[in-house]
């Protein structure tokens, strides 16, 4: 179990940094002119309390941080294990 709790543990370690490089990369699209370029004559629109301000981009690299996360606990489990 030991061997197998390093490997998800090593999944786990990659699903964290490539959800830190793609929150990264988004926030600098996010953060220049080419996200949006006409966005300032549209105007905005809201349904309810959300209002329609793009941040959708960043789940794909929070749905990544999660599954991160997610394995992390799974390898302590395995890590841990009692027979």
């Amino acid at each position: 179990m030991k061997i197998l709790a390093t490997i998800v543990a090593i999944a786990a370690c990659a699903c964290c940094a490539a959800s830190l490089w793609l929150y990264a990369k988004t926030l600098h699209l996010y953060s220049s002119s080419d996200y949006g370029p006409n966005s300032a004559a549209m105007p905005s629109y809201s349904v309810g309390t959300t209002e329609a301000d793009g941040n959708g981009i960043f789940l794909p690299s929070g749905l990544l941080m999660i599954l991160g996360l997610f394995l992390a606990k799974f390898a302590w489990n395995l890590w841990n294990e009692r027979r």
